[in-house]
């Protein structure tokens, strides 16, 4: 993580998206002071998001005194750029932008996958390059899977029986045994 991390703050111009034609004109970024008060900045952290998978995700980002600097939103796993600025450069018809006031960018990933978990950057093209990062967790519901698990037995009385079951979910689901009568189980 920490070369991709290198990889992606060395990026410091980004390619200008046309509305027309077939050219792509590259903007360098502009130098930034530091301690500037009036430089971009983040008021506030991304929030880290919790959501089911097939459920929509939303990560916003809030960037104060933008100026004419730009915004992107990139997967910080994949190195994949997003969006750049008013643009989603994704593929992936399930990314989509939106923004109000050129100071809140929100990143919206529709019917969320398990492949979607991870960290997203809020970056801003000033030299050097400011950004943030939040997590998207996606959590799955367990699940018993019934080709792994025990089928209804009958045993006699003071034998030993060994049942099985298997589930799965994110985080991983633990099972826990109990009786329908309430009676203590014996399990060893």
């Amino acid at each position: 993580i920490i070369s991709s991390i290198f990889l992606l703050q060395s990026v410091v111009a980004w390619p200008e998206i046309p509305s027309k034609g077939k050219h792509t004109r590259v903007q360098d970024a502009q130098k930034i002071d530091e301690n500037d008060a009036t430089a971009p900045g983040f008021p506030e952290p991304i929030n880290n998001v919790t959501v089911s998978v097939g459920r929509d995700a939303l990560l916003a980002c809030v960037v104060d005194n933008l100026k004419g600097y730009k915004v992107a939103w990139v997967r910080v796993d994949t190195q994949t750029i997003l969006s750049i600025h008013h643009n989603v450069i994704s593929q992936n018809n399930r990314i989509s932008l939106s923004y109000n006031d050129h100071r809140s960018w929100y990143l919206h990933i529709k019917e969320v996958e398990e492949s979607d978990r991870g960290w997203y950057m809020c970056q801003v093209n000033t030299d050097p390059m400011r950004s943030q990062k939040g997590y998207l967790q996606v959590v799955v519901p367990p699940v018993i899977i019934e080709s792994l698990t025990s089928n209804d037995m009958v045993v006699r009385e003071g034998l030993n029986v060994t049942l099985m079951c298997k589930a799965r979910g994110y985080p991983e689901p633990y099972v826990m045994w109990r009786r329908e009568d309430g009676e203590e189980m014996l399990i060893g």
